[in-house]
């Protein structure tokens, strides 16, 4: 991961001020005629740019978690890429204090082509870890996601649920104060859940940051200590995660948004 530029002295753990990033949509081309009825057949597109966030300004502070709700999954996976850094806006600015840790779809990350060891270091390395801190470590992150017995076989087809584990497990080891997180705080089996959330709830007693973009909001309700809402590119804070998911419901019911309820 490319270095985060940090802004030292700064309150908030991130700010976000006057933010806005348009991304490709691609639409089926309408019209009638046989020349518009077989470029349809051939799955032509064109592709037009979208405003996903337009003007968002909000800060998180050291310590807090929120909860991202609405917009779609481009407009939260895009904020969560814009806090980390690893996205630029095309208008306005974001700020922050120290490192964040994008969680946005890391299990991808992993290489089939090598050993569950090899990835280790691979994604170790891509979210900042130097070769020293993941050797450190590598024998209890191999541990903690139960591949430990496998550590120089090939990751080849492994299911979907060991590439979680390994991504999150990972992801810990960087010991970040802030975090990014994409769709689900904790992954795995019932039981790696539970461990998932006890170490959370750890990191959060010593004050690390989450901000976190999910439509299914409900298992954060006790978690998250407030939400922001996306509505129609634009941000609102909502107070409570209960308050965000209300928020959304009256959206919907007024015909601002079209998503399907919230899980």
């Amino acid at each position: 991961m490319a270095r985060q530029s940090l802004t030292r002295g700064l309150d908030a753990a991130i700010e976000f001020s006057g933010v806005g990033i348009s991304l490709p949509k691609r639409r089926r081309r309408k019209g009638v005629g046989k020349r518009q009825r077989l470029r349809r057949l051939a799955g032509d597109s064109r592709r037009e740019e979208v405003w996903v966030l337009r003007s968002a300004s909000f800060s998180v502070l050291p310590g807090e978690s929120v909860a991202v709700l609405g917009g779609g999954l481009p407009a939260r996976q895009a904020l969560l890429r814009l806090a980390a850094g690893t996205l630029m806006p095309d208008e306005g600015h974001v700020r922050r204090s120290d490192t964040v840790i994008p969680m946005v779809e890391l299990a991808r990350a992993l290489d089939r082509r090598f050993t569950i060891r090899q990835n280790i270091y691979l994604l170790g390395g891509l979210l900042g870890m130097t070769p020293d801190q993941i050797g450190a470590q590598v024998a209890s992150i191999a541990e903690q996601a139960g591949v430990d017995s496998l550590m120089d076989r090939y990751l080849g087809a492994a299911p979907a649920v060991t590439r979680q584990r390994m991504a999150w497990t990972i992801a810990m080891a960087t010991h970040a104060r802030a975090y990014a997180v994409d769709r689900a705080l904790v992954v795995g089996e019932r039981e790696f859940k539970e461990q998932c959330w006890v170490q959370l709830y750890e990191l959060k007693q010593r004050g690390t940051t989450f901000l976190v973009a999910t439509d299914a909001p409900r298992p954060l309700r006790e978690f998250c200590d407030r939400a922001l809402v996306i509505i129609d590119g634009s941000i609102q804070a909502a107070g409570s995660v209960d308050e965000g998911i209300e928020l959304l419901r009256e959206a919907r019911a007024q015909g601002k948004i079209d998503e399907p309820p919230l899980g």
